[in-house]
């Protein structure tokens, strides 16, 4: 079980260079066909294409640098779901021990609520399915007042739902908005741009002349593919169910729910 999951470990931090491989396939199909098939020479030097580089270098490190700041925050949110979800469940019981009442009538109603969550993460959940399940925790928290818990209990109850709806929130946000779409739109442009003039450019050596446009153009589509994936650190449930490498980790999440479960 280990090996296996270093092994998948292993697969999602190389799938993005793996896709990346047909444009540098392309690239060198291309080079091929306009040097010796229809013996058209290599047009620019690498000096000439030099402005090209610097723009497409530009505008990848404008939006990787923004989708990075999504990123760095969306690393702490899981963990936050999870302190609002035990939180939740360890004031409630707090609330019904100090009133001698049963716990347990509330547990299945949290697991719920919590299952639900992780449920949207992993993608067995839809998003609506996630609110419609997390809207029981006001009905939850009446009902604890009703049976007689104390104000402060029920306070912090309150704060807790509310925590945990705004970070709910934030997560959809993050998911469901892409960074800068006319970004995107100039960043797939100049991509393009600079793996057609790699076909055309000229280098100082025969060997240098495929092997620099084969580096070159594995970097900027790995760069390009790498800033559309971290654009999304809530792909859990893509790529067949087994995400990427730039998903952020959701074990603590996963664990609370694990033990809301037991």
């Amino acid at each position: 079980m280990i090996k296996t999951r270093k092994l998948q470990s292993l697969l999602k931090r190389f799938r993005l260079v793996v896709q990346a491989l047909p444009a540098v396939i392309a690239v060198l199909i291309l080079r091929y066909v306009l040097q010796e098939i229809f013996d058209i020479g290599e047009v620019a030097t690498f000096s000439e294409v030099g402005s090209v580089i610097t723009g497409v270098t530009l505008i990848l490190g404008f939006m990787l640098g923004g989708v990075l700041t999504d990123y760095k925050e969306s690393e702490k949110l899981p963990a936050s779901v999870a302190v609002a979800l035990a939180g939740f469940r360890s004031t409630a019981h707090s609330g019904l021990l100090a009133k001698d009442l049963d716990v347990s009538i509330i547990n299945a109603r949290i697991s719920k609520v919590a299952n639900a969550i992780a449920g949207r993460f992993v993608g067995t959940n839809s998003e609506d399915e996630m609110w419609n399940s997390l809207s029981d925790f006001p009905a939850l928290i009446v009902d604890l007042e009703k049976a007689g818990m104390a104000s402060h209990y029920v306070g912090r109850l309150m704060v807790l739902n509310g925590e945990l709806n705004g970070t709910l929130n934030r997560i959809s946000v993050i998911r469901n908005t892409s960074f800068v779409q006319s970004g995107y739109v100039l960043m797939s442009l100049l991509v393009l741009v600079l793996q057609g003039t790699l076909a055309i450019v000229s280098f100082p050596s025969s060997i240098m002349s495929w092997i620099a446009p084969s580096v070159l153009s594995l970097a900027y589509a790995y760069l390009w593919l790498l800033v559309r994936d971290l654009d999304n650190p809530f792909g859990h449930s893509e790529n067949e169910g087994k995400g990427s490498g730039a998903d952020v980790d959701i074990t603590p999440l996963l664990n609370v729910v694990r033990a809301l479960n037991s």
